[in-house]
């Protein structure tokens, strides 16, 4: 069974909650990614930022100097490096994120996206199980014989 270690990136890149949303917005924008982990110096993650959250203030002038933490998201959802696929196909089916940080010992270690869910599915061509009626059994049809 294929695992969250086996498709997520350990490359992440993380902002600290005290960082400016200027700087935030200057690291989603030349890396081409959506959203970023928010990690304490212990390297706890304390929240999410993303395009999302900072469109709105992006074009006051006044808010470029202002922390992370006042625009990031602090309920964060986590995966586990040895959690199966499917964990993370059921956050995504239940919420609307596009990412997921994966913590372990406490510490981010990685991130996986739903595009990586995808990539994983075309590359190996093993089809993931369908999230929703792995939570709720009773959602698989039956068949009449």
């Amino acid at each position: 069974m294929a695992v969250i270690r086996d498709v997520m990136h350990s490359d992440v890149i993380g902002i600290r909650p005290d960082a400016t949303v200027a700087e935030a917005i200057k690291l989603l924008t030349d890396r081409h990614i959506g959203g970023l982990p928010v990690v304490a110096s212990g390297g706890a993650i304390v929240g999410m930022i993303s395009e999302l959250a900072l469109i709105d203030v992006v074009f006051n002038a006044s808010v470029k100097d202002a922390p992370v933490a006042d625009y990031m998201t602090p309920d964060v959802h986590t995966v586990h490096p040895n959690d199966p696929l499917s964990r993370a196909a059921q956050l995504f089916t239940l919420y609307s994120f596009r990412r997921l940080p994966v913590v372990e010992n406490g510490k981010l270690v990685g991130i996986v996206s739903r595009r990586d869910l995808m990539n994983y599915a075309l590359q190996t061509n093993k089809l993931l199980a369908d999230p929703l009626t792995e939570m709720i059994p009773s959602l698989v049809p039956t068949t009449l014989s």
